[in-house]
């Protein structure tokens, strides 16, 4: 390069030389040109209900509102509840104090897991953005609770009672357990809390049009809106599980105590956008197709028969992911037959057995040599998922980097409470860019193909009493709405074609 060339290239000044530059003032007097003039806050209450009021087993919200819908950091569900002890069977129910922590546990992230499904409705059309089964997602969110990023956990998960905060993050008498100063005896102080109600707020996980993104709030990633006066009427609707009695653990000699959650309310807060009239006009006028961001879970589960050496599965036509975890849980979950009070360790995920994998997109093979991405257990792999959870970890998630050691991922993260196989197919450094399989130019991201994953246990053999989960993830666009036709909006997902 010329000495002219270099001469003529501005420099950034410096710390020092930033002394002598002055910003001209902000001009912020320009009230009449601001798209958002101001939002206001609606709380909506329950539009339907069935079942008891202490425990309903199905709780709608209706909404249909002539504002647009921001989602910004005050758009969640409310929630205020009680626990309760019956110290035998004709006996009164009373509150929970923090003393009866000592003789029960109750299942992590106790709170999602009260609830057998929670659907979304578009007039009548289910809006869907992932493929998952009953009873599945709140282990994975729990997960998720554990490890994501502090500042992001502490948006989420404000109120030291929120379910968000009822996860373990180690294994052993210090986590999930009666001993006292237990990660358990800790966080229940918060819920038993006697004749008090306590109150959280709770946004759900990677669900639209309530989440957005991989992270919430995370690089100055705002959610999208939603053009309520346009659409038709969205139908939120939870229905609850039939026992709350299989979610607690009873750890003492008097079997005749039993528990349950008395949910005294349940709201949603929604912000309502106040635009300026002549863009609130050219923004519900617009056509074309609105994409929403986030992540789609596509979750296959896999019984496989005890002590097998080896086992495929074939998980059907699908787009080529950015990455997948397996992990077991006891069999009878996914039936919603799992009683807690079974439990025989305080892990969330069980321990899986598996040595190594392999896997094969559209018949077509990624690696020919070892150590590769299915050699988990293999140092180098170690070193490798190490950094993945660092900088590219499952769902996309922001960790907490405190939460990640090499010990943590030694031997597929068996050291705490979530072992599991963790395989990244992104290239490092691109978000964009995937794996090949080693003969193929590329093309066969294309289109979608089968996804085939061929497990090699150690010597036990598979695990019996659990159930083997394959969960896919993409982190890019979960859900669309076209406009293109007036007066019929139509959500869609680029991923699930089940529904």
């Amino acid at each position: 390069m010329s000495s002219s060339s270099s001469a003529s290239a501005k420099r950034p000044p410096s710390l020092l030389e930033q002394q002598f530059e002055f910003p001209a003032p902000e001009n912020w007097r320009k009230g009449q040109q601001q798209k958002v003039q101001a939002i206001s806050y609606k709380v909506h209450n329950r539009s339907h209900f069935i079942g008891k009021e202490e425990a309903p087993s199905c709780v709608e919200f209706t909404l249909k509102e002539d504002e647009i819908f921001s989602f910004g950091p005050q758009s969640r569900f409310l929630i205020k509840g009680q626990f309760q002890i019956q110290k035998g069977p004709t006996a009164v129910w009373t509150p929970c104090v923090a003393e009866d922590a000592a003789n029960v546990v109750i299942i992590p992230n106790w709170f999602e897991m009260f609830i057998k499904d929670m659907d979304i409705f578009h007039g009548n059309t289910k809006v869907v953005s992932s493929g998952e089964d009953r009873f599945i997602s709140q282990y994975i969110n729990a997960w998720k609770y554990n490890y994501m990023d502090k500042m992001q956990k502490k948006i989420l998960c404000p109120e030291p009672c929120h379910t968000g905060n009822g996860v373990p993050s180690v294994i052993g008498n210090a986590g999930w357990d009666v001993t006292a100063d237990s990660e358990w005896r800790k966080y229940a102080a918060k819920i038993f809390v006697g004749a008090d109600t306590f109150e959280f707020s709770w946004i759900p996980l990677d669900t639209q049009p309530f989440f957005q993104y991989a992270n919430y709030f995370q690089n100055s990633q705002m959610p999208k809106v939603l053009p309520m006066p346009i659409l038709n009427q969205l139908l939120i609707r939870f229905n609850f599980i039939d026992n709350q009695s299989h979610l607690f653990k009873a750890e003492t000699t008097d079997p005749q105590n039993r528990f349950r959650f008395v949910l005294k309310d349940f709201r949603y807060v929604g912000e309502h956008m106040r635009l300026s009239k002549s863009f609130q006009n050219s923004f519900l006028n617009k056509r074309g197709v609105l994409s929403f961001p986030g992540v789609t879970r596509i979750i296959q589960q896999e019984t496989i028969p005890n002590e097998s050496s080896i086992y495929k599965s074939v998980i059907q036509k699908v787009p080529f992911p950015e990455g997948f975890i397996i992990f077991c849980l006891p069999k009878d979950v996914a039936s919603g037959n799992y009683n807690y009070s079974n439990r025989t360790d305080n892990s969330v995920f069980l321990k899986n057995n598996i040595e190594k994998i392999s896997f094969a997109y559209g018949d077509e093979t990624f690696f020919l040599s070892e150590p590769n991405l299915g050699t988990f257990r293999e140092p180098i792999i170690e070193s490798k998922i190490f950094n993945d959870m660092l900088m590219a970890a499952p769902f996309g998630l922001k960790v907490d980097p405190d939460k990640i050691t090499l010990a943590d991922v030694h031997n597929g993260f068996e050291s705490g409470p979530y072992p599991m196989v963790y395989v990244n197919l992104r290239n490092f450094g691109d978000k964009s860019s995937r794996v090949i399989p080693f003969l193929n130019d590329g093309s066969c991201l294309n289109k979608n193909n089968d996804l085939n994953i061929t497990m090699n246990f150690n010597t036990e053999g598979s695990k019996s009493g659990v159930t083997y989960f394959i969960c896919l993830f993409y982190t890019d666009t979960n859900l669309t709405l076209n406009l293109t036709k007036k007066g019929d909006p139509v959500f869609s997902s680029p991923y699930i074609t089940k529904y």
